[in-house]
């Protein structure tokens, strides 16, 4: 190189110093700052190698640039640079329309605080308009991500950020912001009360289709929506990953109008959805939800009022939702359901997470597109379903609120036949089917009648019985036998009572307090989905063991207490049932 060359190269450097801080024109012109050093300090920008994040920050929040980026030499994507924010907290990103993007490189922001009592935040963005992707964020006690301007958005499907072990993830306070792409997860041994993301802003959409949905594992909540004293209306949290929530996946608190819940996966909640009880002047009403999977939740799926219980079908607004009444589904088959709700609401049909008793069943998958009930609350549709399984129903009315899933109704095979009865020797406890009431002479009138040599029939609630003996006439009070009631049978052979019918519907029983028979006409089941209409007034069950000439009873004397060995109430069988007050049996759907 000639002296003249060197020196012409020389004022050529001197002269992009003095114009450009050393960094090519070009590259302002593209109002991009790259952040080239990991150090938590102040910095300066542009610089090949102490552009800290705090300095390119500041340099966007001056107007000298729109968007930062990572040096990928110094923040290699394969193994990621740590920036260890001190206890000074990161200077708030302040510019309208910035941009902080991380694809391409590995930028985790870490804590560098030990104190978990004290609250440290990670990145405060207050412009309107920014975009925050491509980054991880760890360990931050306070909020990881403050996301404040209006219309922010955090996360992409192709720059996702990552949030580990935040008190908050994310904070969305701003109007119209998006949060989409992200994934989420805490540790519940370090941070028990770890929020995934907090929306304050009204018309915030969380998640998205397809790439967009959030994944959120590990939190103690994790989506609270919530304005305080002030409405936050017009969320949208939409097909987004729940896994291992110790509270709430989504906790619909003070002030949350309006928000949609839709084609989200929930796993392992604890609550699957809380809407918050209704507190003026900022009512939680108007929640919408639908198209939801649920699965291995420990509580209840939608819970109105943050009680954990199953609340009574209708209550007198104002409330959580406007306390709407959860549907009534009055049968179900394998070809299609029934029921009754709020006239013209609309009606979604689950298959239902079954235990017995069903006081916390839920609805696991959506079986069907939704179907409208009519002007009188009438509601059916065609379902594809086996006898046997379980279907629970949500109500959502013309003002956007959806109700607790129902109780759920088992799917029947459509009908119960009762058809002979075999006697052995010994005493019987079991039902006549004739198709018409018997009149009882002198004898038994069938030619088996020596076998039989007396009928008795319970009075229910006392210990008296009518009775018909073969050997005398004097003292008979039974009459006859009528279709479809219980008698005990004394037998000397085996004899068989012919006759039968088939109901498509269950027979319901009047009980009084004590003891009652009763013929069980409905839906083969557990003894605590057969039951489950006694709730609370069942004391005991008993059923006669006509092999043995023993009884098999069940029940400690002051509530149930079901074992191994009684675990099917039988379509068209007999049985002993005690009770504390006077109480309908409804059976179950045949």
């Amino acid at each position: 190189m000639s002296a003249r060359t060197g020196l012409l190269l020389l004022v050529a450097v001197a002269a992009v110093l003095a114009g450009g801080g050393g960094w090519p024109p070009a590259a302002r012109a593209a109002g991009i700052v790259t952040v080239t050093s990991t150090a938590d300090a102040a910095g300066t920008c542009p610089h090949p190698s102490n552009c800290t994040l705090r300095a390119a920050i500041a340099a966007v929040n001056s107007g000298g640039a729109s968007t930062i980026r990572f040096d990928p030499a110094v923040f290699p994507a394969a193994v990621p640079a740590v920036i260890s924010v001190g206890s000074s907290p990161l200077p708030p990103l302040t510019a309208d329309g910035a941009t902080i993007d991380g694809s391409g490189s590995g930028v985790i922001l870490r804590s560098a605080s030990a104190s978990l009592s004290v609250p440290h935040d990670g990145l405060r963005v207050t412009g309107s308009g920014a975009t925050i992707r491509g980054l991880a964020f760890e360990g931050f006690s306070g909020v990881c991500l403050h996301a404040e301007g209006a219309n922010a958005t955090v996360g992409s499907p192709a720059a996702p950020n990552r949030f580990h072990d935040c008190g908050v993830a994310i904070r969305v306070a701003g109007a119209a912001g998006t949060v989409a792409a992200n994934d989420i997860s805490a540790d519940p041994a370090s941070l028990p009360d770890a929020i995934g993301i907090l929306v304050s802003g009204s018309n915030g959409t969380i998640g998205g289709a397809g790439a967009a949905r959030n994944t959120i594992d590990g939190t103690a909540v994790g989506v609270r929506v919530t304005g305080g004293s002030a409405p936050v209306a017009g969320v949208t949290i939409e097909n987004n990953s729940f896994r291992r929530i110790s509270s709430a996946c989504v906790d619909l608190a003070a002030g949350s109008s309006g928000t949609t819940v839709r084609g989200n996966a929930f796993e392992d909640c604890g609550t699957g959805i809380v809407v918050a009880p209704s507190v003026e002047p900022a009512p939680v009403d108007r929640n919408s939800f639908a198209g939801n999977t649920f699965s291995a939740l420990r509580g209840l799926a939608i819970d109105l009022g943050a009680d954990g219980l199953r609340n009574p079908p209708a209550q007198p607004p104002p409330g959580p939702n406007g306390w709407v009444a959860y549907p009534a589904i009055t049968r179900a088959t394998p070809s299609g359901i029934e029921g009754t709700t709020c006239p013209g609401c609309r009606v979604e049909i689950y298959l239902a997470s079954h235990t017995p008793g069903g006081q916390t069943d839920y609805g696991t998958v959506p079986l069907r597109p939704p179907v409208t009930a009519d002007a009188s609350g009438r509601f059916s549709a065609a379902t594809m379903v086996s006898p046997g399984q379980w279907l629970v129903a949500l109500a959502t009315d013309a003002q956007g609120n959806t109700s607790e899933f129902s109780r759920p109704a088992r799917v029947g095979s459509g009908a119960v036949v009762c058809g002979n009865v075999q006697l052995l020797p010994g005493w019987n406890h079991v039902a006549y089917f004739g198709s018409a009431p018997l009149i009882l002479g002198d004898a038994f009138p069938s030619a088996e009648s020596p076998a039989v040599t007396a009928i008795y029939q319970a009075v229910d609630g006392t210990p008296q019985y009518r009775r018909w003996l073969a050997a005398t006439s004097a003292g008979r009070t039974l009459a006859a036998l009528e279709p479809g009631q219980e008698y005990w049978f004394l037998a000397t052979a085996p004899v068989t009572l012919p006759g039968g019918f088939s109901v498509s519907f269950p027979v319901p029983v009047t009980l009084q307090p004590g003891w009652n028979d009763l013929v069980y006409i409905g839906g083969s089941a557990d003894p605590r989905d057969a039951l489950a209409s006694l709730e609370g007034k069942l004391l005991e069950v008993a059923k006669w063991d006509a092999g043995t000439q023993r009884w098999r009873r069940f029940g400690d004397g002051t509530a149930p207490a079901w074992t191994a060995g009684f675990d099917l109430m039988e379509a068209c069988a007999t049985y002993q049932v005690r009770v504390s007050e006077a109480v309908t049996l409804q059976p179950l759907q045949p």
